[in-house]
């Protein structure tokens, strides 16, 4: 009897699920903990392990399928100014290579000048590939090599094609938010508390209309029985294609005369006309999950001015679409056990931007939150800067926000210096600048391009339009301080230091004369863009310096034996030890120099056997260096 085709479609649904869960990449399917104490999936097909030593990072990619190249990097989000480590197996051949490359734009990436990536590892078996990639965590290749910052998130790309390296094509790519080095502060991964819950605000199903830019939002109302933490938010994605990005905008109040003037659910046009205006929190391709810092959360409830919220959704539908249905928006997992502190959000930047007509470049004049801004949202204490979320339009090209105390610039809040408005997610404050004094400045500037436009291009929200913003996240929250940016070009020598609702009052004239009076708007200091600027001196943290031309093949692959190469160099840095021992003081650099190097070449080795055909472990395809250009020739 033949099976009825329900069901068949029905054992083809399983099987193919079964068959998807058993080819699933997992982590430590393939490589150790031991030797790969960190493990992320960064897609289900991808597991990415990594482990660091001897100021290098090694990076261990576990792929589904069988692949013949494999890139791993770090950008600011896709393929702009993308830093990638690229192992691929040579045309009509077994052999494999490692190529360091960095990518300015959406072309064909470049090869490094300065080669600072080792294959280690690389194996095609049980249904995967598997590759190992050893880089340092600053090379000071400044030009074309991203740092691995400690206690920052950091946007790592992924990879991966058949045949020649090439275009990888709409799928077979991906990136994530990671902490490649955490400490004690990184909240990632850390469990919820017992009493969490989860609360989903998104858009009611909305009929996308066929323009190809539309804002639209809903009023929401948040629980208000208790005071609430936010210990995590994510992005609820239900239409993908033509979702650009969200945000949650918070109204002030506390009470049911605060609520918003369109009635709660009902979506609305809000371009250019927001009911609410305090930005609360923000997702934008790239950003993943959200957890909140160890000490401080995003609150809302009892007692706080945050009962409603407007969830405003960006929609682009350039093909003009019809009938594409959406209900994205945010899920929040928040507890009644709350942190030490409140956090809140700093607006920085300008409404001040007028791009000429076809200029390749034009930066704004530098926005200011001045020192006498920063005493007072610092008056009862240090300030902690979390991290920058940067928004600007379709002719962003690049965004930094300064950090300037007593005359010297300390390093950048994060910077955007290849601003890409598909990819938006926010930019940790590097450790070095996260705490804001009294009296500090931060300078805001946004750089654009309008080539391809043939009017000026200004301030406004539609996406043809331009901003300069960044939402600084930071706590102690201090409710009475939410924007802190440069008036208009008449008032140039002024800056709000204030909530957007008191500029919203600014109606008259006795209304701002009293702002000023009440240091709610404050005078710029006519030196505030004069400083030191911040020119940090680069260490490497691997051994070896930039350019250096050691060659140094992976196990399997052509060349001089691993095992020999090994006792030679062992052998000659005896010889150097001794040679130096006689030179006297020297001698100490000398032996921990030799020790650093001999430490990591050992861990090689013991990945070498670890991998390799004849041991238990992966089977190395041939694996060598790139011939163009020796591999690790900065180690």
């Amino acid at each position: 009897m033949t099976p009825p085709l329900a069901v068949l479609g029905a054992v083809v649904v399983l099987l193919s699920a079964l068959l998807d869960k058993a080819t699933a990449a997992t982590c430590y399917a393939n490589f150790g903990a031991k030797d790969f104490p960190s493990c992320i999936n960064l897609a289900p097909s991808l597991a990415l392990h990594w482990s660091v030593s001897g100021g290098s990072i090694t990076f261990a990619a576990d792929v589904d399928g069988a692949w013949d190249w494999v890139g791993i990097g770090l950008s600011e989000g896709g393929m702009l100014g993308a830093d990638l480590a690229v192992a691929a197996l040579e045309p009509g051949s077994t052999q494999w290579t490692a190529t360091d490359y960095w990518s300015a734009g959406f072309g064909f990436p470049a090869r490094d000048v300065l080669q600072d990536v080792t294959l280690v590892a690389v194996s095609r078996a049980g249904g995967s590939t598997q590759v190992a990639l050893r880089r340092p965590l600053v090379s000071c290749d400044l030009a074309q090599d991203r740092a691995v910052v400690n206690d920052t998130r950091q946007t790592v790309v992924w990879a991966v094609g058949s045949g020649g390296f090439a275009y990888h094509g709409p799928v077979n790519r991906g990136q994530a938010e990671v902490v490649l080095l955490p400490n004690a502060t990184t909240q990632a991964n850390l469990p919820l508390p017992a009493d969490v819950q989860t609360l989903e605000l998104k858009m009611p199903a909305f009929t996308i209309p066929g323009n190809a830019t539309t804002y639209q939002c809903v009023n929401l109302e948040m629980p208000h029985d208790a005071k609430y933490h936010v210990y995590r938010y994510e992005p609820i994605i239900d239409n993908t294609p033509y979702v650009h990005h969200f945000v949650a905008w918070t109204c002030y109040g506390l009470s049911d005369a605060d609520a918003p003037a369109t009635p709660l659910g009902s979506p609305y046009d809000c371009l250019g006309y927001m009911e609410c205006s305090e930005f609360w929190m923000g997702w934008a391709p790239g950003l993943n999950k959200v957890d909140a810092e160890a000490q401080a959360a995003l609150a809302f409830g009892s007692g706080t001015p945050k009962r409603y919220l407007a969830l405003q959704i960006h929609y682009t539908n350039l093909q003009g679409v019809q009938g594409q249905v959406d209900s994205s928006g945010f899920r929040i997992h928040y507890s009644p056990t709350l942190k030490k502190y409140d956090m809140g959000v700093l607006t920085l930047g300008t409404h001040d931007i007028a791009v000429p007509a076809g200029a390749p470049s034009y930066t704004t004049a530098p926005n200011v939150c001045p020192g006498t801004c920063t005493s007072q949202l610092a008056a009862a204490g240090p300030i902690t800067l979390i991290e920058s979320f940067y928004h600007m339009h379709q002719l962003g090209k690049s965004m930094v926000t300064r950090h300037v105390r007593g005359g010297q610039e300390l390093s950048p809040l994060g910077t955007r210096d290849y601003y890409d408005f598909a990819y938006q997610a926010p930019v940790n404050v590097p450790p070095p600048s996260r705490t804001l004094l009294p009296g500090d400045s931060l300078i805001t500037t946004c750089t654009y391009s309008g080539v391809g436009r043939s009017n000026v291009t200004k301030f406004g929200e539609a996406s043809y339009e331009e901003m300069c913003f960044n939402f600084l996240f930071y706590y102690p929250f201090n409710d009475s301080i939410s924007y802190c940016i440069t008036m208009d070009r008449d008032l140039s020598g002024m800056a709000s230091c204030s909530s957007i609702r008191l500029l919203q009052g600014l109606q008259s004239q006795d209304a701002f004369n009293a702002a000023v009076q009440a240091g709610e708007i404050v005078s710029v200091p006519a030196n505030a863009t004069t400083y030191k600027p911040y020119n940090p001196t680069c260490a490497r943290t691997a051994p070896g310096a930039p350019g250096s031309s050691s060659s140094q093949p992976a196990s399997g692959g052509e060349g001089e034996p691993q095992e020999e190469k090994h006792r030679r160099n062992v052998g000659a840095a005896v010889i150097t030890i001794i040679i130096i021992a006689c030179i006297g003081g020297v001698a100490i650099w000398g032996v921990l120099r030799w020790m650093r190097v001999k430490r990591q070449a050992e861990e090689e080795q013991h990945l070498f056997q670890k991998y390799n055909p004849n041991t238990v472990g992966l089977p190395l395809v041939g694996a060598t260096n790139s011939s163009s250009a020796p591999i690790g020739s900065k180690v």
